[in-house]
């Protein structure tokens, strides 16, 4: 009976420890490390009195402070027993084994809580400390291009991605941003839903000052709208007070504009307003599309302008030398970099005035330059009288033939772009195949709107007619090939490329040509799987990243982009050499000076005329995970350049579209 209750008391007092220490380890780090060195406090305590009583006449233990660190050293380093004499070897051997549990103990509670704040680093729970950065809520693939072109913008960043995605995979994507050479980027990734406000709190949302807001490529249209309000309404919450900053939304689709401005609009979300920026991925695109089918190598001077490449759009304030003064004087002077055009104090953006427009130069007024970077220009430079050739006017553009071969999303803005920017009396085809009947609602729909060029849909299988080609597309002007716009297809390009295959094919059974082909593709890597050809290009959806690591790190160029992108308004063109100088020797000052006699400015030339470094320059974008496109501009070359002699040398110019105001 009495062995019975001796085993219940043992296994009572087994389930009280085991608890204790479960207790125990539930406790922060610093709790446990305390409990632990209290009790090995208490413990070589007792081993010192024990040694005092057991031993009262042992010399080598006289007094307390002896008996003490006698417990010490043998709690510490068990090498210490062996000169002790053999009648204190059992209580040194026992005090020596309870240290090197003791130790184990304090060592082992240090580990495990050193793994749990490494795992922690590792899942991205950890809270943020910045301020001043920028932070991406949600990833799709467009997040690693934005921070590679923000690497090359060579400004000093902070990226921090929150997303429910896993950190390590995020990380492996933005990985090429820091193999860009000189960057001063820092990429932070955490995980968590930025639908969330405790989300939003740990990566110090109301500190940023941008944020970029994209949903999962995983979800569908709708669903990625509903994301994005939801992500809104959050930062709303979390920012309602002294937010600063601007927060720049990915929307697919213009439709959903209107119900995503409603998360910032005062008074309808909350008291306050929170500044929108909404970028819509189906408009910049149509527009880049649109744009490429006018003239060749137009592609790629946007895409140029767009990219962090030596050569972007910057607002500066105006000196006091400066002010008082007219466009014209303004923009001889400005060296380093070409102003093209003025934002006033209300906002208003004066994109290449007109030489006749009286306007003076305000201190309230801000510059708009194309330069090399922020605050690289100075002042003090002069222009040659302006001197143009004869025969300089530039006809009239002749109504062109386009045909739009596919169905996605871009289709309607992309046909407004048309109508738009192409000459009175051209005819825009739409091939569909067997979306034909949602295609001809669009036309039908967008034709009601009075556009001065003619639309039709052509419901006939083009892909056989086009490889015989038997199909108007073969003879058109332009050519734009729409994209599979599923991102859920990983080999949804191959249905472009595979189109623009069979229209080559069928150019070259015919013996006719379209002058420009136009392909629009997702992933920007499958724009080198077909050799280029001259007029032809492949547009893909970083243009849309481009545009985005623009506004991020300075909004204001916004309405300044969206102005160079707009048919209706200034545009970027291209002009023959011939139109600003004679044959012969001329610099690129005489031909800005003539750009401006015809109410333009000039920006560069197309093609690049530069061969030193190129390959070397096509080495670092493909480490930096970047395609060579084959083709480039030279933007704002200096003044002292000498204009290439060559048939092909073509003027970037920026000109208002003829027949609406300057």
């Amino acid at each position: 009976m009495q062995a019975h209750v001796l085993r219940r008391a043992g296994r009572a007092g087994r389930a009280w420890l085991i608890y204790r220490l479960d207790q125990l380890l539930t406790y922060p780090p610093l709790v446990q490390v305390l409990a632990l060195l209290l009790l090995t406090a208490v413990l070589v305590a007792a081993f010192a009195g024990f040694a005092l009583i057991s031993h009262p006449q042992e010399p080598s233990l006289p007094n307390a402070s002896e008996a003490l660190w006698w417990s010490i050293t043998h709690f510490l380093d068990g090498g210490t027993m062996a000169t002790d004499p053999a009648r204190l070897r059992l209580l040194a051997l026992s005090a020596t084994c309870a240290g090197v549990l003791a130790v184990s103990l304090l060592t082992a509670a240090l580990a495990s809580k050193m793994g749990e704040r490494i795992a922690d680093m590792r899942s991205g729970l950890n809270p943020v400390v910045e301020r001043g950065h920028v932070l991406c809520l949600g990833y799709d693939p467009n997040v690693a291009l934005v921070a590679r072109e923000i690497a090359r913008s060579g400004q000093r960043c902070t990226l921090v991605v929150l997303a429910p995605e896993d950190k390590d995979r995020i990380d492996v994507a933005l990985r090429p941003a820091r193999r860009v050479p000189g960057h001063k980027l820092h990429t932070v990734v955490r995980t968590g839903d930025p639908r969330n406000e405790q989300a939003l709190l740990r990566v110090a949302a109301q500190a940023a000052r941008s944020i970029i807001v994209t949903p999962p490529a995983s979800l569908s249209d709708d669903e990625s709208v509903q994301w994005t309000l939801s992500t809104l309404l959050a930062m709303r919450r979390v920012a309602e007070e002294g937010f600063a900053g601007q927060v720049i939304v990915e929307a697919r689709h213009t439709e959903a504009r209107e119900l995503l401005s409603l998360a910032g609009e005062p008074g309808v979300a909350g008291p306050g307003q929170l500044a929108l920026d909404i970028v819509a991925s189906d408009e910049v695109v149509a527009s880049i599309l649109a744009a490429s089918t006018r003239q060749d190598g137009i592609y790629f001077v946007l895409r140029h302008l767009l990219a962090f490449d030596g050569c972007e759009f910057y607002l500066e304030p105006v000196p006091e030398a400066l002010a008082g003064q007219s466009f014209d004087e303004a923009h001889a002077q400005v060296q380093g970099a070409i102003l093209v055009g003025v934002r006033t104090e209300a906002g208003e953006l004066l994109l290449c005035p007109s030489p006749a427009n009286p306007r003076r130069l305000e201190l309230a007024d801000r510059l708009i330059l194309l330069a090399p970077g922020r605050n690289k220009w100075s002042m003090g430079g002069e222009l040659p009288s302006s001197l143009l050739p004869e025969h300089s006017a530039v006809p009239d553009p002749t109504p062109q033939h386009v045909s739009v071969v596919g169905f996605n999303s871009t289709l309607p803005h992309l046909l407004r772009e048309l109508s738009a920017s192409l000459p009175q009396g051209s005819q825009v085809q739409v091939v569909a195949g067997e979306d034909s009947p949602r295609a001809l609602s669009v036309v039908e729909h967008v034709q009601a709107e009075a556009r001065p060029v003619q639309l039709s849909c052509d419901t006939r299988p083009a892909a056989q007619l086009m490889h015989r080609g038997q199909h108007e597309c073969c003879r058109a002007d332009a050519v734009v090939i729409l994209g599979n716009e599923d991102s859920q297809d990983e080999n949804g390009d191959a249905s472009a490329l595979a189109m623009l295959l069979r229209l080559r094919h069928g150019q070259k059974v015919s013996g006719h040509r379209a002058r420009r082909v136009v392909t629009e593709v997702r992933d920007p890597r499958s724009a080198v799987h077909i050799a280029p050809r001259r007029g032809d290009c492949v547009v893909s959806s970083d243009v849309v990243a481009m545009l985005l690591a623009q506004v991020l790190l300075d909004p204001d160029v916004a309405p300044v982009y969206r102005a160079v992108l707009s048919p209706r308004g200034v545009s970027v063109r291209l002009s023959p050499r011939r139109a600003y100088v004679s044959g012969g020797t001329a610099t690129f000052g005489q031909v800005l000076a003539n750009a401006r006699a015809r109410g333009e400015v000039a920006l560069g030339f197309y093609p690049d005329p530069r061969t030193h470094g190129r390959a070397l320059a096509r080495q670092r974008r493909l480490e930096e995970g970047d395609v060579d496109l084959g083709e480039d501009a030279w933007l704002n070359p200096p003044r002292d350049t000498l204009v290439p002699d060559t048939d092909d040398t073509q003027v970037v110019v920026l000109a208002h579209e003829r027949g609406l105001p300057s």
